[in-house]
Order: C-alpha cells, then sequence, then structure tokens
C-alpha cells in the first residue's frame, strides 16, 4: 500500500510519473472500451470502470498529490470522449461529470489517505457503499443526463439509470481489487506455512467456477459463494479477492464464447450479459468485504480481550492483595496467587468453595452475609474486616473491598470481585493504639502517687452516681478524711516516708471499700475522698469507723501525734438526692463534717447530718 506513497509533496520524480502515466492510459483504455460498448446501444454503457481506477489511486496517495492525479484522470477521460468522437463540449462535460463524481466518492477518505485503507473494516467499506457506490454515482447521473440530452437526440428516458448502475457497480467491484493488490497484507499468502493452503483452496475456487460456466444446461450461480467465504474465512479478505479475479475470467472468456449462466438468457445483448457478469463480481465483492469485515471486527474483539485479559492476569498474579471471583452463590471461581504466600492455601483447594465452608471465621460469616445480600440489594461497595483461617490453623486479620461485577451484555449482576489485603500487623497496631489510650486514659484519671483515683476522676464518678441516685430514688454516701498531723509528719520524718505513709493509707482504704462501684480518690494532699453508692448513712457510718479503726492498726509511728501513731478524721454525708439538685452539697456537707472531726480532737468519725453520732 505504502508504495505509493513515497513521493513528498509536488515532487515529481520518475516512479511517481511512471505512475501518472500508467493511471493515464487505464482511465484512457477503460473509458475508451466503455465507450466503444456503448455505440448502437441507446446509450447503455456496459460498464465504467474509469472512475474507480481514479478513485484508488486517489486512496493510494496523499492529499497533497490529489490535484495532480485529477488533471491526469481528467486529460484521460477527455482524450476517450474526443477519441470516441464525441464533441469537445460533451467530452470536457461529461469527463467533469466522472471527475465530480470521484472527488465525493474520496472526499470520505481525505482524512485518512495516509493510512492504508481496508475495506474489511466496517467504516471504510460503509463509505465506500455510501457515498462511492451511491451518492456519487447519483450525483453525477443526475448532471450527466441533461448535458448527453442537450447535445443528443433521441437520447432514452433511463439513460440517468444506465450511467448510475455502471457506474456504481464499477466502485464496487474495482476500488477493494486494486487496493487489496497494493495492500502488504498480501505477502502473508506467499508464507511457506500457509502457501499450500492457498494453493489448495484457489484450486477449489477454479474448480466450482469453471464447473458453473462451463455448464449450460443450469444456473449454478450459488456453487460460487461457499468456496469463497471458506478462502475468506481461512486465509483473509486479500485471497477472497483473489478469488473474485478468478471469478471474473471464467465468466468474462466462458460468456463471450456462448456458454455459462449468462449464455442461458434468452435474447440477451452483450451490454446486458456484461451488465450481469458484474452484478454477480459486486455480489461477490460485497460478500467477502462483510465477511471480512464481520471476521476483523471479531479478531479485533478477541484481540481485545486477549489484552484485557493478559492485564488483569498480569495484575492479579503480581498483586499482594488477594483477588476473589465469585458468583452469587458465593462460590469462589477465581483466586489470585497471592493467597499461596499470605495464608498458605493454593487456589486450586478453594476455587469452588464458599465462604462459608472454609477460611472466614465462624462468627465473622453473618457481618460476610449481610455485607453481600445489600452489595446484592443495590448498596454501593463496601469495606468489611474480618478473619481469614490460614492453612496451618492461625487467623488473620482482613480487610475486604467488596463490589459486584455485571455482565457486559445484560448488565445484570453474575457475581462478586472481593479485593483482601492482610490487616494483621494494622490491626495489632491498632490495638496497641488502644490499650495505650486506654493506659493514658487511666493514668489521667489515676492518682500518681497512691494509685487511687485522682480529682478528675472522683468528680466524674460523684456526677455519676448522684444522677443514678436520683433515677432510682436511693442514698448516696460520700466521705471525706484526712491524715492527721500530716504535715508535721513530713517536717519530722521527711517526704519520702510522707509518700510511703499515703500509699500505706490508700492501699488500707482499698481494703475496706471493695465494692465494684465505690470509688477511692485522693482528694488532694493529704486528703482523700470516697463515694458510697447506694449506701444508707449508717453503713457509711459503719465503714468510715472501720477505715479509721484500719488505719489505726497499722500502728504507723508519729512522734509529733498524740497518739504516737498515724491516725485519720473523718467525715461522712448521707442523702436521697432530689431531681435538680446539686453533688456539691453532699461535698460541702462531707467537708464540714471532717472539719468538725478535726476541731474536735481527730482520730475520729463525724457524720454530717447527726454530729452527736461521734466515736474516736
Amino acid at each position: 500500500m505504502n508504495r505509493l506513497r513515497s513521493g513528498k509533496n509536488w515532487s515529481v520524480d520518475a516512479k511517481y510519473l511512471l505512475v501518472l502515466v500508467v493511471l493515464f492510459c487505464a482511465v484512457f483504455l477503460t473509458a475508451r472500451l466503455s465507450i466503444l460498448t456503448d455505440m448502437g446501444s441507446d446509450g447503455e454503457a456496459a460498464f465504467w470502470w474509469s472512475n474507480a481506477i481514479l478513485l484508488s489511486v486517489l486512496l493510494l496517495n496523499r492529499r497533497e498529490r490529489w490535484p495532480l492525479i485529477f488533471i491526469v484522470g481528467y486529460a484521460a477521460n477527455v482524450a476517450a470522449h474526443i477519441h470516441g468522437r464525441d464533441s469537445l463540449p460533451v467530452s470536457f462535460a461529461l469527463s467533469g461529470c466522472d471527475i465530480l463524481e470521484t472527488a465525493i466518492s474520496a472526499y470520505p477518505f481525505a482524512k485518512t489517505a495516509e493510512h492504508a485503507i481496508r475495506f474489511s473494516r466496517p467504516r471504510e467499506l460503509a463509505r465506500l457503499c455510501l457515498v462511492g457506490a451511491l451518492l456519487a454515482p447519483a450525483i453525477s447521473a443526475v448532471c450527466a443526463a441533461p448535458v448527453y440530452r442537450l447535445f443528443y437526440v433521441g437520447v432514452p428516458s433511463n439513460f440517468g439509470v444506465h450511467w448510475f448502475l455502471s457506474n456504481a457497480l464499477g466502485a464496487i467491484i474495482v476500488t477493494p481489487i486494486i487496493l487489496s493488490f497494493f495492500n502488504n497484507d498480501g505477502y502473508a499468502l506467499l508464507d511457506r506455512n500457509q502457501f499450500p493452503e492457498v494453493v489448495g483452496l484457489l484450486s477449489l475456487m477454479f474448480i466450482c467456477t469453471y464447473a458453473v460456466f462451463h455448464n449450460t444446461s443450469f444456473p449454478l450461480f450459488f456453487i460460487l459463494f461457499p468456496p469463497l467465504l471458506l478462502i475468506v474465512v481461512r486465509l483473509g479478505m486479500n485471497a477472497g479477492i483473489l478469488g473474485i479475479c478468478i471469478i471474473a475470467v471464467f465468466s468474462v472468456i466462458f460468456t463471450a464464447h456462448g456458454r455459462g449462466p449468462m449464455a442461458m438468457i434468452q435474447d440477451a445483448r452483450w451490454e446486458r450479459q456484461v451488465f450481469l457478469i458484474q452484478v454477480l463480481l459486486a455480489s461477490a465483492v460485497l460478500c467477502v468485504s462483510l465477511v471480512s469485515v464481520v471476521l476483523n471486527e471479531r479478531r479485533l474483539l478477541e484481540q481485545a480481550a486477549r489484552k484485557s485479559e493478559q492485564l488483569y492476569r498480569l495484575l492479579a498474579e503480581n498483586s499482594r492483595d488477594i483477588i476473589v471471583l465469585t458468583d452469587l452463590k458465593h462460590r469462589r471461581e477465581y483466586i489470585s496467587p497471592a493467597v499461596q504466600w499470605m495464608m498458605g492455601w493454593d487456589p486450586k483447594e478453594l476455587v469452588g468453595t464458599t465462604y462459608q465452608d472454609s477460611i472466614v471465621h465462624p462468627d465473622d460469616v453473618p457481618a460476610m452475609t449481610a455485607t453481600l445480600d445489600a452489595l446484592k440489594s443495590g448498596e454501593p461497595a463496601k469495606s468489611l474486616t474480618y478473619r481469614c483461617q490460614k492453612k496451618d490453623g492461625a487467623y488473620l486479620w482482613m480487610e475486604a473491598n467488596i463490589s459486584l461485577y455485571c455482565d457486559r451484555i445484560t448488565g445484570g449482576p453474575i457475581g462478586y470481585v472481593n479485593v483482601v489485603r492482610n490487616i494483621a500487623e494494622r490491626k495489632a497496631a491498632e490495638e496497641r493504639l488502644q490499650d495505650a489510650y486506654l493506659a493514658l486514659e487511666a493514668l489521667a484519671s489515676v492518682d500518681a502517687l497512691t494509685g487511687t483515683a485522682n480529682r478528675r476522676h472522683l468528680n466524674e464518678a460523684l456526677e455519676h452516681d448522684w444522677h443514678r441516685a436520683i433515677r432510682t430514688a436511693s442514698p448516696i454516701s460520700l466521705l471525706l478524711f484526712d491524715v492527721d498531723h500530716f504535715k508535721l509528719f513530713n517536717d519530722l520524718y521527711g517526704h519520702l516516708r510522707g509518700d510511703d505513709c499515703l500509699r500505706q493509707i490508700a492501699e488500707t482504704a482499698r481494703q475496706v471499700f471493695r465494692r465494684s462501684g465505690d470509688t477511692v480518690a485522693r482528694f488532694g494532699g493529704e486528703e482523700f475522698a470516697i463515694v458510697l453508692p447506694d449506701t444508707d448513712r449508717a453503713g457509711a457510718y459503719e465503714l468510715a469507723q472501720r477505715l479509721r479503726q484500719a488505719v489505726e492498726a497499722l500502728g504507723t509511728e508519729h512522734a509529733g501525734s498524740q497518739h504516737s501513731f498515724v491516725t485519720v478524721s473523718v467525715g461522712c454525708a448521707t442523702l436521697v438526692p432530689e431531681p435538680g439538685s446539686d453533688p456539691n452539697i453532699l461535698m460541702e456537707a462531707a467537708d464540714r463534717a471532717l472539719y468538725e472531726a478535726k476541731r474536735t480532737g481527730r482520730n475520729r468519725v463525724i457524720d454530717a447530718f447527726n454530729p452527736q453520732l461521734s466515736t474516736s
């Protein structure tokens, strides 16, 4: 195809000049032969191939060369008409109609002329049929008919129809044949491996064509098409064109000798027989072209599908994520190789199984089922975190991004795509982060010295238990206790001994108040607080006494105390809170009771709402 495209712009080298000379001769001879057969046939030209030859040369060259090719083609047409004894006005006018037809036919290919044009492509075949074989001949026929009637008398009324048919058949027959000869794909027929099949099928075409046109008893045209289609399917469009050439040679030779299906037509003139041969050849060309289009489209689709499959397989097999395809019944149809190095399973072991049968942790199956059902009902794709069993029995935390995939033709869902990623490290990091957060939260609510709750936690616990007591109309008690003469203890024994003393007292308080709902907190310095939900006055007072006695029983030496050992003073307050009341009233009451205990001699318990109830 590219051998005619080697020149540049308007440069005319020897090879291109030879092409123009050959073009002139081909157009002149075919036009002259057609005009010759027209003589004495009432304007019924048997064939007109010169326009198709000119169109073929145009399509084989770049657009920059078209003007010169048009000039040569026009000159050859005019010369043929003049040689056929048409007047100059008629020659110029009818040649102009032919050039107009060729220009219209070539226009749709102008932007693609730099590339090899193949009529096995649907778009290019449609352009040739609709524009080159229908629109352009019709326009030229409409223009030629009045010109012919202007200069000649007795022009048949169907002149325009004959013009249109002969030009249209020429475009359909000649253009694909010429372009196929310059198509580099034709060299594949000479391939050593394919050559025996080429010879065999063309021989079959030869035999069938000979049988059809040697016969004078029955019109056996239908015998020609099975071997012709077989050639196209097996060898391609170029080989099909060779088969058509065999049909053309046999049809012309045998018809000229009065044999074959054309000779069986009663009272058929030579022009009519040639016309019918063209119809046969045009039908064969269209048949070959259409089958080639279908085969070419199928080949392109297969190549695209194969390329797409290779690409997706490459991505799937080299992805560190596991890619799983399942049908709508959750049966695994494909599993990428990543499952082997990640989980120890061979993909073949899992294909055909469902997630209910294997791998997925039983506790996570309901969540997986719910996710797949939601996707099937039309909800958007979502991710799911679940556990998968390795081949050694251990479980890994995995994250799956699941979506539906649909049939390309019907658009209906046919399965699920599951992209699974190992998040065991991320999950462990999340758990470590959660532990760290809980530890940090504990540090934020625990007194660093004594290990009891701090002031912040105390306030939260008191607020929570206070509102709970309001809802349940139950009593809540608060104890505040202070280490007696603790500043003097620090002065006598040092701060380290003081810290040890506070830790001992805090541990003693935890031993006394063991209920899970009780809160022991360091209120500040040497002062502690204890929140006792669901505890009445008597119970709170009794517990306060146990605490005082337990600290006294420690016998921690304190030379600055009148008792010679460490003691505590305790303020106790109990209320059944009213709706809308503030827990600070309980705190204030307990604080007043503690102050009273210290004022009246220390090492004692004072009830805020019953000061007379006091023990030491």
